[in-house]
């Protein structure tokens, strides 16, 4: 199963494809716009990415581990 190391809460889960918001680990601040993609079925692959709070204005790394498990 996709489970979120950081940046991340996985709100929907359905094969690949994956929904998550952005959260910020600085201010505990998550996204109210929600964001899809698919991700691999190994569970060594991680999908990483990033983006800056819109609160804090830090800026926030996204890891999530892929994988059916």
């Amino acid at each position: 199963m996709p489970t979120a190391l950081q940046g991340a809460v996985i709100i929907k889960k359905d094969g690949l494809k994956i929904q998550y918001r952005k959260k910020c680990e600085s201010c505990g601040h998550v996204d109210s716009s929600t964001t899809s993609t698919s991700v691999s079925s190994s569970s060594s692959t991680k999908l990483v990415s990033s983006f800056r709070c819109t609160k804090c204005r830090n800026n926030q790394r996204i890891e999530i581990l892929g994988g059916l498990g």
